[in-house]
């Protein structure tokens, strides 16, 4: 199903919404941290990432294209969820989360572009 516009499209937008989600926990954690809110909807925003960025590893890989990143995204987003479980409980696993959180910024972002066909040198686009 390589290069299918159907996948390819949901590619592009899974890794879209995913990083709206990840750019809407960052802003939940900081009104977490001063106290605008509680941080119950940062807890189930990102709940709800894992899902979505499995799913975007579900479609790459029927792709086959952007596999390993994808599949490392999810690692970090998954770990993302561990690390916030634990770090409830186990203050220094918690600031791990937010180092974490850095990481799936990174892995997600970088993912995007690769999705959108951006960063690359134009000869090494696919034609």
């Amino acid at each position: 199903m390589a290069d299918h516009p159907v996948l390819v499209a949901a590619q592009r937008g899974l890794a879209s919404v995913s990083m709206a989600l990840v750019v809407t926990q960052f802003f939940l954690a900081a009104a977490g941290a001063f106290g605008a809110t509680s941080f119950d909807a940062h807890k189930s925003v990102g709940s709800a990432l894992v899902p979505v960025v499995l799913l975007l590893l579900l479609v790459s890989a029927l792709l086959r294209r952007h596999v390993a990143h994808a599949a490392i995204f999810f690692g970090v987003t998954l770990l993302q969820l561990v690390l916030g479980s634990v770090g409830s409980d186990e203050p220094w696993v918690g600031a791990f989360h937010g180092l974490n959180a850095i990481a799936v910024m990174g892995a997600g972002g970088t993912f995007a572009q690769k999705a959108w066909g951006r960063g690359a040198a134009p000869d090494a686009r696919p034609a």
